[in-house]
């Protein structure tokens, strides 16, 4: 299946079995924005993890304070509103004509309901993702600190 592949492609993904892969595919959205157009709002609720299939986006944080951080294919946005149902702190906006992937959380949580190992490796695989990234924000606080 073309989504599977294309789930499998991206790095949180990377070590789910394809059979938990297929069941996300069958609940995943596919979606194309236009060059400027802004899909997510500060304050949005989504419910879902938007994977980049091709395109690039810019994030910008709410308030202005931080630079934007630009996400390209292969990357995701929106792993906490989708375990947590939060809100956003910013805006993304598509730098170039962007291809999404959409995977809702109630959706998800709805082909997984019956599945608990499948649950269990799929929302790991999202921590270990949201893990290393705090890892990895810590680690540049520190080297920041030490300067």
């Amino acid at each position: 299946m073309d989504t599977v592949r294309a789930l499998k492609q991206v790095f949180i993904f990377k070590d789910v079995p394809d059979q938990v892969l297929e069941l996300v595919a069958g609940v995943t959205e596919e979606i194309s924005l236009s060059t400027g157009e802004t899909f997510i709002s500060p304050g949005d609720r989504p419910n879902a993890l938007y994977v980049i299939r091709s395109g690039t986006v810019r994030a910008v944080p709410e308030g202005g304070k931080a630079p934007p951080v630009m996400f390209g294919t292969g990357e995701t946005l929106g792993e906490i509103a989708l375990i947590d149902g939060g809100p956003f702190a910013g805006s993304a906006t598509a730098v170039e004509r962007v291809d999404l992937l959409v995977i809702r959380a109630g959706k998800l949580a709805g082909a997984l309901t019956d599945r608990p190992e499948a649950a269990v490796q799929l929302y790991r695989a999202i921590a270990k993702s949201l893990a290393g990234r705090l890892r990895r924000a810590i680690g540049m606080i520190s080297l920041s600190k030490d300067r």
